[in-house]
């Protein structure tokens, strides 16, 4: 067993998961300085980034809802909140650093759950407000949470945690969710984008000849078993 492992192995057991998705790649490390302190900009202690393909794309996974050093809860088969954050979003041509402002976001995520000690889960929607991307005008002003479509759950020493990915959604399209079951969000947004990618320049999707039918034939469902 490595000393990081010794020491962290609820960190090794995320580290182990990532390494089997993305084989041999180094990824981006953003650590915090001020790891769990809720008045700084980065509560949570690190986030990492890796490049993901099919399409090219960022992946975002945090690390610190979980048990990253030590087993403190009292649920034995549940690490921490039970879950990690994870973001996709779209990757330029030739962009060599990741966007920083899913960073900024997934903290900000972060400091709620840790501050509030609730978590989200499955389906969860919410209203953000404004922006999903700090300083950028986008019509994505609303989130759902999905299991992370490759990532999934893992069991750590700690007990097992979900990787649930956050995907900005306008609020129409909140609307449109909000009248389905957690497994109708979750079903929807795998059919809209199986990878979850969360582009703040998009529109919405009922803009979309190609996805709106998707979504009114989810509403169409709903109103059919009323």
């Amino acid at each position: 067993m490595s000393a990081a492992e010794q020491d962290a192995p609820g960190w090794a057991a995320i580290d182990d998961a990532l390494a089997r998705l993305y084989p041999g790649q180094l990824p981006h490390q953003f650590a915090s300085q001020r790891a769990y302190e809720l008045d700084g900009e980065s509560p949570l202690p690190a986030i990492a980034v890796y490049e993901g393909a099919r399409p090219e794309h960022w992946h975002y996974v945090t690390y610190g809802l979980s048990e990253l050093f030590e087993k403190s809860s009292g649920d034995p088969d549940v690490s921490g909140f039970g879950f990690e954050l994870t973001m996709r979003v779209p990757r330029a041509a030739g962009e060599m650093a990741p966007p920083s402002w899913p960073l900024r976001a997934l903290q900000g995520l972060g400091r709620y759950v840790l501050g509030t000690r609730k978590g989200f889960d499955t389906g969860h929607c919410a209203d953000l407000g404004g922006s999903i991307a700090a300083g950028i005008d986008s019509a994505l002003t609303c989130l759902a949470c999905v299991p992370d479509p490759l990532l999934r759950k893992i069991g750590t020493p700690f007990g097992g945690l979900l990787f649930l990915q956050v995907v900005g959604i306008t609020s129409d399209e909140l609307a449109a969710m909000q009248r389905l079951d957690h497994e109708g969000v979750v079903h929807l947004l795998g059919e809209l984008d199986f990878h979850g990618i969360t582009d703040p320049s998009r529109a919405s999707y009922f803009a979309d000849p190609r996805k709106a039918p998707v979504l009114r034939r989810y509403q169409l469902g709903v109103l059919l078993e009323r």
